[in-house]
């Protein structure tokens, strides 16, 4: 059996829809803190072969370099499980990308430095360059500031 791996499809910027930019100002009150939130904000696809009971999605992320305090790993969040084409949303919710065998996923992640690797349950992996979101994945996995 072949070893299990992470191979990631893309890192694109997301689109946040204006009730999702409202409800975060909510929160901060302030325009720049609200853009501050969404800045380094990823949308990260990849498949995950050969998945075992190793996969934990809580091992995908980044440290921040400005925080070396082990909370501030910035793991996952919106976190959705999709079919192997990418064509069709299966689940999006805490917790649903897990499984056996071949599993293709899609995921955000705050404060994102494309200069360093991403962290995962089978090791350190570089990502390709950061692009515009697909208009597939914008419509299937909808940024989701509350769960």
């Amino acid at each position: 059996m072949a070893e299990p791996g992470v191979e990631i499809l893309g890192v694109y910027t997301p689109l946040i829809s204006d009730e999702m930019y409202r409800l975060r100002w909510l929160v901060t009150g302030d325009d720049q803190k609200t853009d501050e939130h969404f800045k380094d904000l990823v949308l990260i696809e990849g498949f995950i072969h050969n998945a075992d009971s190793k996969l934990k999605l809580r091992d995908f992320g980044q440290q921040p370099l400005f925080d070396p305090n082990p909370r501030s790993f910035q793991v996952p969040c919106s976190e959705a499980l999709l079919s192997v084409d990418g064509a069709t949303l299966i689940q999006q919710k805490r917790g649903c990308i897990h499984g056996a065998g071949t599993l293709r996923f899609a995921f955000y992640l705050h404060f994102y430095d494309p200069t360093r690797p991403l962290m995962t349950s089978y090791g350190e992996i570089l990502c390709p360059p950061v692009k515009p979101v697909p208009v597939r994945l914008s419509l299937l996995v909808p940024y989701r500031a509350f769960w």
